[in-house]
C-alpha cells in the first residue's frame, strides 16, 4: 500500500501588530464606525490607542493604502478612501506614474492642472487657509535661511492651494504628481537665486489668493510653473 504523503504545512505563527492594527481598522470601516472621507487619528495619537511604536503604525497605514482602503494626503493626514474617488482618481494616477522617465510630459500636465487649481483655490479659500499659505511661506523662507532648500515648505504651500479648493480628488491627484516631481524639485532649488525666485512668486499667488481674485492666480501659478518647468527640463536633459 502506498505511504500518503504528508502536506507541506508550514509553521504557524504569530499575527504581526501592524496586521492587527490593520484588522481593526478594517473591522470599523466594515460597522461603519469609520465612513468614506473620514480622518484618521494623527500617527502619534494612534500609536497611544494601539499601545504600539509610530514605525508600527507607519507600517499599517502603509498596508491600508496598498489595499485602497486608505489614503495619505501630504500635509494634512489619512482619510478612509472613498471608493467613488478612487475610481476616478487610480486610472489617472497609473498614467501619471506610467510617464515617470517622461518629465516633459507630466510636467506639461502639471501646467494645465495647477493654474487651474489655484483660480479654484481662489475662489473658496477661507481665512484659515491663507493663515495657513502665510505660515508656509515664513516656514519656506526660514528654511532658505537656515541654508537648506525650502523643498518641504515649498511642497506644503502647493498643498494647502489644493486643499482650500475643498475638492479630494484634485488634493489627491496633486499629492501624487508632486511625488513624481521629487527629484526635479530637488534640483530647481539648487541654488541661492532659483530658492528666492521661487519665494517671490509664491507671494505673487498669495496676493492673489488674498485678493480672492481667480486670475490673478491663474496668472501667479502659471508663471511659477512655466519657469519650474524650464528648469526642470534643463536637469533632465529632455
Amino acid at each position: 500500500m502506498k505511504a500518503q504523503m504528508t502536506p507541506a504545512f508550514k509553521p504557524a505563527r504569530r499575527i504581526r501588530l501592524h496586521e492587527e492594527i490593520v484588522g481593526q481598522i478594517r473591522d470599523l470601516i466594515e460597522k461603519g464606525e469609520l465612513k468614506s472621507g473620514d480622518k484618521l487619528p494623527p500617527e502619534r495619537r494612534l500609536a497611544e490607542l494601539f499601545g504600539v511604536s509610530r514605525h508600527c503604525v507607519r507600517e499599517a497605514i502603509r498596508s491600508l493604502e496598498q489595499q485602497r482602503i486608505v489614503t495619505s494626503r501630504l500635509g494634512d493626514g489619512t482619510y478612509v478612501l472613498d471608493d467613488t474617488e478612487e475610481t476616478l482618481i487610480e486610472p489617472l494616477a497609473a498614467i501619471i506614474e506610467q510617464r515617470r522617465a517622461k518629465l516633459r510630459e507630466v510636467l506639461e500636465f502639471r501646467r494645465l492642472l495647477e493654474p487651474q487649481i489655484a483660480a479654484l483655490a481662489a475662489a473658496h479659500v477661507s481665512d484659515g487657509d491663507l493663515a495657513a499659505l502665510r505660515r508656509a511661506l515664513d516656514a519656506q523662507i526660514a528654511e532658505i535661511g537656515g541654508g537648506n532648500t525650502g523643498s518641504d515648505a515649498d511642497v506644503e504651500f502647493h498643498m494647502i492651494i489644493a486643499r482650500a479648493t475643498r475638492n479630494t480628488v484634485v488634493q489627491e491627484v496633486l499629492t501624487r504628481l508632486h511625488d513624481i516631481l521629487t527629484d526635479s524639485r530637488d534640483f530647481t532649488l539648487q541654488t541661492e537665486d532659483r530658492r528666492q525666485w521661487a519665494v517671490a512668486t509664491h507671494a505673487n499667488i498669495l496676493a492673489a489668493m488674498e485678493a480672492r481674485d481667480p486670475q490673478a492666480a491663474f496668472r501667479a501659478m502659471h508663471e511659477h510653473i512655466l519657469h519650474v518647468e524650464e528648469i526642470a527640463l534643463e536637469w533632465s536633459g529632455e
